[in-house]
């Protein structure tokens, strides 16, 4: 694929060693609509994966006591998304039963394991190119999985409208977040501002404070 900055990227061997933070992954992630877009209490632009990170990011802040590490775990998880985009659970669900061998046999879980390789791979490459450590610990992939679940639920109930039946199970018993309470948080706003909200954190929260700023300058031509 080709970057915004104008790199190539092989998705499947990532080398991002020379990615710029601000126009290949916080603008993109601006753009990334959660829930396919069909965010039907919004009129019109969609929720971004920016604004799930960071939202739920703050929360993880909140309610850490102010640990930095853990915010910033939560900030980055789904950092990938920038190269590939945010497909479903239900879509990726729909195309491991829909898949088949050569011969014909059904290959259940091999679409989503294969996702799951390469999401790894490009976090991976994100934190080698901000100089952080990869993997997570366990204490700090807890608390992503966690304040993610607990995120969907929010969003499902903030932006999406009645489901027409419950989802699964973890989902509807995810604790609530008691430090987004109120519609505010979910309204958002002009895509350049959410992308320079994501990089505010990524800046403030990162532990050596490395420069992290777009290479080029600040890039004015986002449509809001």
């Amino acid at each position: 694929m080709q970057t915004r900055s104008g790199l190539a990227v092989d998705l499947a061997r990532p080398d991002l060693s020379a990615i710029d933070m601000m126009v290949d992954v916080a603008i993109p992630l601006s753009l990334t609509n959660r829930f396919a877009g069909h965010t039907a209490k919004l009129d019109c632009g969609g929720f971004s994966t920016a604004q799930h990170a960071y939202l739920g990011a703050d929360a993880v802040l909140q309610e850490t006591g102010g640990d930095t590490d853990a915010a910033l775990a939560f900030l980055l998880h789904d950092a990938h998304e920038a190269f590939i985009g945010d497909p479903t659970s239900p879509f990726v669900a729909s195309l491991d039963r829909m898949a088949i061998d050569r011969l014909g046999r059904p290959v259940n879980g091999v679409i989503q394991s294969t996702l799951k390789i390469m999401k790894a791979g490009l976090d991976a490459e994100i934190y080698r190119r901000l100089g952080l450590d990869w993997p997570l610990s366990a204490y700090l992939h807890g608390i992503v999985a966690d304040m993610d679940l607990r995120m969907l639920r929010r969003e499902r109930d903030e932006l999406i409208g009645d489901p027409p039946g419950p989802w699964a199970n973890n989902v509807e018993t995810a604790a609530p977040i008691r430090s987004l309470e109120g519609w505010d948080f979910f309204r958002g706003g002009s895509r350049m501002d959410v992308a320079r909200e994501w990089m505010s954190r990524l800046r403030a929260w990162h532990p050596r404070h490395v420069e992290v700023q777009s290479r080029g300058g600040e890039p004015w031509l986002l449509p809001s």
